[in-house]
């Protein structure tokens, strides 16, 4: 019914449904209906999963793109323990410190906070278990002795485990 021209012809499929609707009988019209139901119910579903793993793919990649400063605290950190050994380097240990400060600052504007270590009970969601070492006080036992790599979280959740030294009896 529709003309050849590639134009939409509104009046023409009006018509159309008109008649496919007069020729169909009330059954098959609720099977029609039920299937265009479906079909929306599993496209609006398929919309959800979608959402939900772009949620996810991109709680990921900022995790990791946090996570990938870590090693540079670390490293300042190291610069300045290393800056205090030298009494004249006051000045660079105090830019330093600075420099630290600000990126854990700015780590901490997504969510990132340092995770103490040193004292705390051992618990393998937070800590990495780098070294056991002997210790005769029983209260020391199972506990964290020594940090080597500092701990942190995103909200509640390890971003990266500490690497530390656990008191062994």
């Amino acid at each position: 019914m529709a003309s050849d021209s590639d134009s939409f012809d509104a009046v023409a499929a009006a018509r159309e449904l008109d008649e496919i609707l007069a020729g169909s009988d009330e059954s098959e019209l609720a099977a029609a209906v039920a299937r265009a139901d479906r079909a929306e119910a599993e496209i609006e579903a398929a919309s959800k999963r979608i959402e939900k793993a772009a949620a996810k793919e991109l709680e990921h990649r900022t995790r990791k793109i946090l996570e990938s400063f870590l090693p540079v605290l670390d490293d300042l950190g190291r610069a300045v323990d290393a800056a205090r050994e030298h009494a004249e380097s006051k000045d660079v240990v105090d830019g330093l410190e600075l420099v630290r400060r600000s990126l854990l600052n700015r780590l901490g504007q997504f969510g990132v906070t340092h995770a103490p270590a040193r004292g705390e009970l051992f618990d393998p969601k937070r800590h990495d278990a780098v070294a056991v070492v002997p210790v005769t006080d029983p209260a020391q036992d199972g506990r964290v002795i020594d940090v080597m790599r500092e701990g942190y979280l995103i909200g509640d959740e390890t971003l990266r485990p500490a690497g530390v030294a656990v008191g062994k009896r």
